[in-house]
């Protein structure tokens, strides 16, 4: 092997493994900033489903907690292009819990006790008016 044949094929094994590492960076969970309630958003979002209503948490929202309302179930992460929505043998299910002052088709809180909740807002677009007051407010 010559000494320009070595080089060649080192270059192209160089060329190889950067591609590689590339690709596997951009599969990688991202983040997007901007989101509301403050702190960044993974692609696989904390989602629940309530009521055939989708929600998406928020964090560091304060709020009161209302009465149960019923049982939330934990969507799956859907970064795969997969049917997340579907019903699964595994899906985890929390109680619901109605937010003081908001309309369960706006916002609810998801937990397993009222000392342990997570906040979450209907998935459809940008927070209702009531929702955005809480938002600001925290």
């Amino acid at each position: 092997m010559t000494a320009r044949t070595a080089f060649s094929r080192s270059a192209t094994m160089r060329a190889v493994l950067a591609t590689a590492a590339l690709a596997a960076l951009a599969v990688g969970c991202t983040t997007t900033s901007g989101s509301s309630g403050g702190g960044g958003a993974a692609s696989c979002a904390n989602r629940v489903k309530f009521d055939d209503q989708t929600y998406r948490d928020l964090v560091n929202i304060k709020f009161t907690v209302g009465d149960k309302v019923g049982t939330a179930t934990t969507l799956a992460c859907d970064d795969t292009g997969g049917n997340s929505e579907s019903d699964s043998a595994d899906a985890v299910k929390s109680t619901a819990y109605k937010i003081d002052g908001l309309d369960t088709r706006d916002a609810i809180a998801v937990g397993d006790s009222p000392d342990d909740l997570t906040f979450f807002v209907d998935d459809s677009g940008d927070p209702p008016a009531a929702v955005q007051k809480l938002i600001d407010a925290s």
